[in-house]
């Protein structure tokens, strides 16, 4: 192959990669429960109480993070 094409390769996959890692980044959360915000739901021993219950009956993909209920 010429070096054109290799670069026009080169090119389009980086072009890919960078759409791929746009699409694939997390929005943060604006968790807002009770009128508190995530520090202070974070602190919450009920809020995090709750949330391990629930967690608990979930079976949780270990490789990708994810919980599925």
């Amino acid at each position: 192959m010429s070096r054109p094409v290799i670069m026009a390769i080169v090119c389009v996959v980086c072009a890919l990669n960078i759409m791929a890692l746009a699409v694939n980044l997390p929005l943060p959360s604006r968790a807002a429960v009770g009128g508190m915000n995530y520090e202070q739901l974070i602190n919450d021993p009920d809020f995090t109480r709750a949330v391990k219950s629930i967690a608990a009956a979930c079976p949780v993909n270990v490789n990708i993070g994810k919980l599925r209920c």
